[in-house]
């Protein structure tokens, strides 16, 4: 196993770094206390001296019951006060273990370039065009032209050739016939196919650093494990592949006829400010009725600038605003949508 030598901190100085060896502070010269806890640098290099790997590998340090000073695996007594080391605890160990295990070195990957920005102010200028140009601006207009046109279906009443797989209520059958009313899957055949396929085969393990012990003496030993490596295997197999074909499913179909009620024609209403919105005539007939109704407002404003704008209202806004009122429009700066502020009146 690779041993490391640690370090640890001065709790009384507060020097830093120091080597996981010493029994004393470099610093300050007490000896190193009870509970300290020791630390390994990330570059920390391999020891190799045998008389550092016997020292680690010769146990914990303990701890004096009497003075409570650190003392070698190797001293039968302690180097504070001389006290034979008797029924003194040892220093704690841990063990350390990686989240997970590193990567196998692979070939080192081109890095894409990033584009990169001239600067933040040309960032930011670009951010605040961007709301500018799409931000809100309020225009001052008035009323110029109100123009709304209403529409009413008229619908005939009349006898209709229809088809369907039963005869509705009210229908009179004129014929029936047999007809294709679905498909259904049939399996015909098997056919032989080729295809490729993978598995994955153990073909040895790897061994690899997975933590760090801490061996209580200011060493630490690297903590192996092992995973198996794997590789991935084609083959080709055959295998059967079942052929539908499609199978028309027949019944019988019905031909009737039946009266409805069927859009025959729509009429028109159209005016502006100096007519009032009305729903135009239907003209009368025993199988003629009223369908669906539409209606449609527009308003027209023009500014100061002599720029137009126009937008769809409701009939209450239509009824409300007079031509010639003034008015106040929001919209983008870039164009779009035209919106009326209507704000709230101030009590």
């Amino acid at each position: 196993m690779v041993i490391r030598e640690g370090r640890w901190d001065c709790p009384t100085c507060g020097s830093r770094g120091l080597l996981g060896r010493d029994l004393a502070c470099s610093g300050c010269g007490n000896r190193r206390p009870e509970g300290i806890r020791f630390y390994l640098p990330d570059d920390a290099p391999q020891v190799t001296d045998a008389a550092r790997l016997a020292e680690a590998r010769a146990g914990a340090d303990w701890i004096c019951e009497h003075c409570g000073v650190s003392a070698r695996a190797t001293q039968d007594r302690c180097p504070g006060c001389g006290a034979a080391r008797g029924g003194s605890p040892e220093q704690q160990t841990h063990e350390h273990r990686f989240a997970e295990p590193p990567d196998e070195p692979a070939a080192a990957a081109p890095r894409p370039r990033k584009r990169r920005w001239k600067g933040p102010a040309a960032l930011a200028a670009i951010i605040g065009g961007l709301v500018w140009w799409n931000g809100p601006v309020e225009v001052t207009a008035t009323v110029a032209a109100k123009d709304w046109a209403r529409a009413v279906e008229v619908q005939e009443y009349r006898t209709v050739q229809e088809e369907d797989w039963s005869v509705p209520s009210g229908g009179r059958q004129t014929r029936s016939f047999r007809a294709v009313r679905d498909y259904r899957q049939v399996l015909e055949r098997y056919e032989t196919r080729t295809r490729q396929v993978s598995e994955r085969v153990q073909t040895g393990t790897r061994t690899y650093t997975c933590g760090q012990r801490d061996l209580g003496n200011g060493y630490f030993e690297d903590v192996t494990c092992t995973e198996p490596q794997y590789t991935t295997h084609y083959r080709d197999e055959t295998y059967q592949e079942p052929v539908y074909r499609r199978e028309p499913v027949y019944d019988t179909k019905y031909a009737y006829q039946i009266e409805r009620w069927l859009p025959d024609d729509t009429v028109w209403a159209r005016g502006d400010a100096s007519k009032e919105p009305a729903w135009p005539a239907v003209p009368a007939g025993r199988n003629r009725r009223e369908g669906a109704r539409i209606q449609r407002y527009l308003l027209r404003f023009s500014d100061g600038e002599g720029k137009t704008y126009e937008r769809e209202v409701t009939a209450d806004q239509f009824q409300r605003y007079r031509q010639g009122q003034p008015v106040t429009l929001r919209m983008k700066r870039g164009g779009g949508d035209v919106q009326i502020v209507e704000r709230k009146p101030v009590n």
